[in-house]
């Protein structure tokens, strides 16, 4: 069988890696299937151009797509043009969109969404089709004649193939990222975020006789070094990040994955890596872990600067007290801290962003990665926003970076404009004092939402020029970028 993923990488303006094709990939290789990807990317290559695509996607037996919801769209739209160009091939979507919105089936384009896991409802989709069986009744498939239950999720991780990156021209995107190559070793999480689809993920896979010790999973620590040192002989690899939001959490397992990591890649190959970690985990010892082993970075959920709407709205259950705790042990370590943050969360005020401009301040993380919440559906704070009449628009439009899809009592959209993407001004008009900074604030409010929207470059420009007149540290965008904010001194 010849399986061609598919994989709508154009939501955002980096390249990305995906997990799900790496490892599904590799399960499909173990087989004896043939693989190929076309990752759909404008900086990649593979453009979103109907006749490229086509082009591209002849002599395969089955396309396998993944999306989330901000790429459904994009997904579709290239299934429908692959339906009509070679309808005998078997078109499947897979990917959190399948799973949290398989209400989508119906009017899409594809014969199959999986939902949930996809290691083996794919095996079973390539043995059933190797021996002429049906698929309909695979657990996971939604297809045009049923709807089947959802099997338990995978327990053993260790005993899953090592990642294929092979399938994607991995030298290429690496030179792209910088030498950023992207990981993880776990799947699964106890907490309850609002936001997050994880709460969703739960509800279909774990049954009855299921526990919430057994969804948490990891491959051993041993194992995932094993990769890791593989492919630290093979690609020039900057960094490791490891996309894993809970490792700190396990103090046994991340003391034995920081030795072998310092003893197998950190002092042989002098490649750092980069972790995630809730700020409750991040005492002394867990930091200094983390920094013997070659940890150059920690970023923590942080969300708002107001305790209320992260606890109560976002259920996050992250007090003020240890966020500044986790950050400063992280200075004191010498290991950037990067405060993952949202805006236009329900409850957002001018008295809300006053907060996060202050707290801010006080816990001066080394970075700052700021996005507007955007709801997914069926989550918990997506259907508090229905019921409350918040949204604008439950559309996911291409230009949801630039403004929030909620209403809001005591913001304009404009307010929020201003806020999100001056944010570093404010910060520094407080901290520093600085009238400089003060001064940039009240001339480009004067602009209009429009023209703000249209001129952010420049706002970014102006950034840069304000950031090269300052002799203290301060807070200014990462080159070309319009998500992190660094803490920087000339």
């Amino acid at each position: 069988m010849k399986v061609l993923f598919i994989y709508p990488d154009i939501s955002t303006e980096v390249i990305n890696f995906c997990p799900a094709i790496h490892i599904l990939s590799s399960v499909l290789k173990r087989m004896g299937c043939e693989t190929a990807m076309l990752h759909i990317n404008k900086n990649y290559g593979i453009l979103y151009d109907r006749e490229a695509i086509l082009l591209k996607a002849q002599g395969y037996d089955v396309y396998a797509f993944t999306a989330t919801s901000f790429t459904y769209k994009y997904a579709n739209e290239i299934a429908g043009w692959l339906q009509n160009s070679n309808p005998e091939v078997l078109r499947i979507l897979g990917g959190a969109h399948a799973t949290i919105q398989p209400e989508d089936f119906e009017g899409s384009n594809f014969d199959i969404f999986c939902v949930g896991e996809g290691e083996e409802p794919m095996r079973e989709l390539i043995w059933a089709l190797e021996s002429g069986a049906s698929y309909h009744t695979i657990p996971n498939f939604i297809t045009r004649k049923q709807r089947n239950p959802v099997r338990g999720f995978y327990r053993d991780l260790n005993n899953l193939p090592e990642w294929d990156f092979e399938i994607m021209d991995t030298v290429k995107v690496l030179e792209a990222r910088h030498g950023w190559l992207s990981i993880s070793f776990s799947r699964g999480c106890p907490y309850e975020c609002t936001f997050c689809i994880n709460h969703l993920y739960k509800k279909i896979e774990i049954g009855p006789n299921d526990k919430m010790k057994d969804y948490l999973r990891r491959r051993t620590a041993e194992n995932s070094i094993n990769e890791l040192e593989k492919l630290a002989k093979t690609y020039a690899i900057k960094f490791f990040n490891i996309d894993d939001d809970l490792l700190t959490m396990d103090r046994e397992w991340m003391t034995e994955f920081s030795k072998l990591y310092r003893e197998k890649i950190f002092s042989p190959y002098n490649i750092p890596y980069v972790i995630n970690a809730r700020a409750d985990t991040l005492d002394e010892g867990m930091v200094k872990l983390l920094k013997i082993s070659g940890c150059k970075e920690a970023r923590i959920g942080y969300e708002t600067g107001n305790e209320q709407i992260r606890n109560k709205i976002l259920k996050k259950h992250t007090s003020n007290a240890s966020l500044k705790s986790a950050f400063d042990m992280l200075k004191k370590y010498q290991i950037t801290g990067v405060a993952f943050a949202m805006m236009g969360i329900p409850g957002e005020c001018p008295s809300t962003i006053n907060d996060t401009i202050n707290s801010i301040i006080e816990l001066q993380p080394g970075m700052m990665r700021m996005t507007f919440l955007f709801p997914y559906k069926h989550t918990e704070i997506y259907n508090d926003c229905l019921e409350k009449g918040l949204f604008k628009t439950e559309e996911v439009g291409d230009n949801r970076d630039m403004g929030s899809p909620l209403k809001f009592k005591d913001l304009t959209d404009k307010d929020l404009f201003c806020y999100r993407f001056l944010l570093p001004w404010y910060i520094n008009a407080r901290w520093l004092n600085s009238e400089m900074y003060q001064d940039a604030i009240d001339y480009v409010r004067k602009w209009s939402l429009s023209t703000l929207e249209r001129s952010l470059p420049s706002i970014i420009q102006m950034d840069q020029k304000l950031s090269s007149m300052m002799d203290r540290p301060h807070y200014r965008y990462y080159p070309n970028n319009q998500y992190y904010f660094e803490l920087y001194e000339n």
